[in-house]
């Protein structure tokens, strides 16, 4: 468990470098992760309303708010970088800041599970850039104000998967933690696969236009043929025969 977090860690400290690179790259992530605050915002608002537990209630509305603020946050420091707005929204944030229902479609143990491994390398992730970003300090304290409200939701969601432990469902608590994390390598597998066929795409049909097609270019010319080109049509209507023939 402890692994996942520590390669999120190196990953993000191996890729930042490239990834924030420029204030204009810097506001698109950060739209990036208002837009994904948001949608969790909204599912955790949805599971406070849907839930019976008086305790789990709180939890879920606090959590819901620490969203929803990050969210500003996140958004307030793109539009400091870029206030002329050149950070417009993609289809991709419009789709990740919208409600999915969570708790509905998996289920209290399996939501909980999920919680819990999205904050935990949301929490790691954040850490990194904290890091990647010292000396930066605007940068630097958002990243630190929220991994601190990152490090509560941890654990309080680890919290709530011990209690179900010793309620007897230390089976289900597992099951759960390997569905989510089967759930998220697939996704993840078919986000590189998207964009890895993207790039091969691009890759093969530079191939032909760069170097297939300026083969054939040359053996055509080298075969000496003058009838390339538009040619003038051949105009015989001397008899009805021929002009019966000229389609």
């Amino acid at each position: 468990m402890i692994s996942d977090a520590l390669s999120i860690n190196w990953l993000v400290r191996l890729t930042a470098p490239w990834v924030w690179r420029s204030n204009e790259r810097i506001a698109h992530k950060l739209e990036g992760f208002a837009a994904t605050e948001a949608g969790s915002a909204l599912d955790m608002l949805k599971a406070a309303e849907l839930t019976e537990d008086r305790k789990l209630r709180r939890l879920f509305f606090r959590h819901a708010m620490d969203e929803a603020r990050h969210a500003q946050m996140f958004r307030a420091a793109a539009r400091k970088l870029l206030p002329n707005g050149a950070h417009a929204q993609s289809e991709y944030n419009l789709i990740h800041a919208t409600r999915q229902n969570l708790l509905e479609q998996l289920g209290l143990t399996r939501f909980i599970a999920f919680i819990y491994l999205a904050e935990r390398r949301g929490e790691s992730q954040f850490r990194a850039l904290r890091q990647h970003f010292r000396g930066q300090r605007d940068m630097e304290q958002l990243f630190a104000k929220i991994g601190k409200d990152e490090r509560f939701h941890v654990a309080y969601s680890r919290a709530l998967l011990a209690r179900l432990r010793k309620q007897g469902s230390a089976g289900e608590v597992r099951w759960a933690l390997a569905s989510i994390r089967f759930t998220r390598a697939s996704t993840a597998w078919r986000r590189a696969g998207r964009q890895i066929g993207d790039l091969m795409t691009r890759i093969l049909l530079g191939l032909v236009y760069l170097v297939v097609l300026p083969i054939f270019v040359v053996a055509h010319r080298r075969t000496g043929r003058s009838n390339s080109g538009w040619q003038v049509a051949r105009r015989d209507l001397a008899s009805v025969d021929s002009a019966r023939r000229q389609y």
